[in-house]
């Protein structure tokens, strides 16, 4: 259920999602991202939150839980079935670290709302390794970025400090679940039906797009 946090510094509304590209739950909560982006005028900010940072670059074996993945692919089908329909579970547990520093471009560039979602797909939808430099220039493509400047960003670690810092502030907050969505002094933990979203928005005085200029007679 959503918890009050304390409410950002900053002119415009920012709408924060805490969360790691290896959670499929994650996953399927971009969508809610993009639906207050389409809907409100907000800020959506995209933090990571490092789920398995002892997970080396070449990625390590998943711990083998049939119950527990059983029971995700239930709770996947039934609350997001035609997302379920498209997904690949991969086949090991991935390394994010450098998908988050290519989010730090990609939100210098404007474009990280875009550039998140295109790495959901490309490890969720396509089975790609998200550790692999290609992989990100390929979804950086996709979002409208310079792929070729985002590949010597990250073979330069240009972003590596201030991920880092990224990566510290999440876990100074208190996050410990992801995904977690920071709508103004609100905070969401968890998968939750658009309409919880609507109804923080309201309670904050944030109306629709629709409804932001004036009324016609």
């Amino acid at each position: 259920m959503p918890v009050e946090a304390s409410a950002p510094d900053n002119s415009s509304f920012r709408v924060i999602m805490f969360a790691d590209f290896i959670c499929p739950y994650c996953y399927i909560g971009q969508e809610r991202m993009e639906q207050l982006a389409r809907d409100y005028p907000v800020t959506p900010v995209w933090r990571p939150h490092w789920l398995h940072p002892e997970t080396p670059p070449e990625g390590a074996a998943i711990p083998a839980d049939r119950e527990r993945a059983r029971a995700t692919a239930q709770w996947l089908n039934e609350m997001a079935p035609e997302k379920a329909a498209r997904m690949r579970f991969p086949g090991k547990l991935q390394y994010s670290f450098f998908a988050f520093e290519a989010v730090e471009f990609a939100q210098e560039c404007g474009r990280a709302l875009a550039f998140t979602s295109a790495v959901y797909d490309a490890l969720w939808v396509d089975g790609k390794d998200i550790a692999q430099v290609a992989t990100l220039q390929e979804a950086a493509s996709k979002a409208g970025l310079d792929a070729g400047e985002m590949g010597r960003a990250l073979r330069e670690r240009r972003y590596l400090q201030r991920t880092l810092d990224a990566v510290a502030a999440a876990r100074s907050a208190g996050i410990v679940s992801t995904p977690t969505y920071i709508l103004g002094r609100t905070a969401i933990k968890g998968w939750h039906y658009y309409e919880v979203f609507q109804t923080v928005m309201e309670k904050q005085g944030i109306k629709p797009r629709h409804q932001t200029g004036p009324q016609s007679e």
